[in-house]
């Protein structure tokens, strides 16, 4: 199962990108607008003064053997971030497998860090 989760609120997922060409990974994974829609039915949720559901993006990323360490230093030398209303610095691991894509880390949203977990089904084969 799809998943897009940050902090406690699950996003679920909506268009996903994900391309490796020349060894460089381009991946870009949305919430669910609908999941995002249910969320701001309710005034006093944490994320009611988002417009839309948050996107992560990596962009020409190099393949390092399907498991990249993204740090600050990493974050400096590649365009990578989670967008919400703003572009947001993440930390944390993103791993290819056969049957998933993962991203497990930390973003830090409006000077709150939260926890970032996505899991995403892998439909190509790097």
């Amino acid at each position: 199962m799809n998943s897009f989760k940050i902090g406690k609120t699950e996003f679920g997922t909506g268009k996903i990108s994900f391309t490796v060409t020349n060894n460089l990974i381009n991946l870009e994974i949305n919430g669910n607008d609908q999941t995002f829609n249910s969320i701001m039915e309710d005034d006093n949720n944490e994320w009611s003064w988002a417009l839309y559901p948050p996107k992560i993006y990596l962009k020409d990323v190099p393949n390092e053997n399907n498991k990249i360490i993204i740090d600050n230093d990493y974050l400096n030398k590649y365009d990578i971030a989670l967008y919400m209303m703003d572009y947001n610095d993440f930390t944390g691991i993103l791993e290819i497998k056969d049957e998933f894509i993962s991203i497990i880390g930390q973003v830090n949203i409006m000077g709150k860090l939260f926890p970032l977990t996505i899991h995403i089904e892998n439909t190509i084969k790097s």
